[in-house]
């Protein structure tokens, strides 16, 4: 299973990067369990676009429909479907613009504790 992870680099920048979750090596592999705050759900209409921002808070983000195309700050492009899972963590910085290409995006939220690091986690991209 793979995660997006969407940070802000030390000059400011905003980038992704595509993390492994760590899992068991049991026949049905599992990942740790991890501690979350809130969740909520959002739909979001084609066509809607959110110019630069900043993410509002950490959370993991699980795409239930929809196309969803993320830019970060230096122009890298990266689609994400149904079944993506995104973790936001650029609070600070240039922040990123979303797309909603296709169909409405359906989407919810898991706020997650500061204590909630990917950085660690196997690299898939740079």
């Amino acid at each position: 299973m793979q995660v997006f992870r969407i940070f802000t680099t030390p000059s400011g920048d905003s980038e992704i990067e595509i993390r492994q979750v760590p899992m068991s090596q049991a026949n049905r592999p599992m990942s740790e369990i991890f501690q979350s705050e809130s969740i909520f759900f959002r739909e979001t209409p084609q066509g809607h676009v959110q110019d630069f921002h900043n993410a509002p808070r950490r959370q993991l983000i699980f795409i239930t429909s929809g196309l969803l195309e993320l830019e970060t700050s230096q122009g890298r492009r990266v689609l994400c479907q149904p079944g993506d899972v995104l973790f936001t963590e650029d609070a600070q910085g240039r922040g990123h613009i979303t797309r909603s290409l296709r169909g409405t995006r359906g989407f919810f939220h898991v706020v997650v504790p500061d204590s909630f690091d990917v950085s660690a986690w196997p690299l898939l991209t740079p």
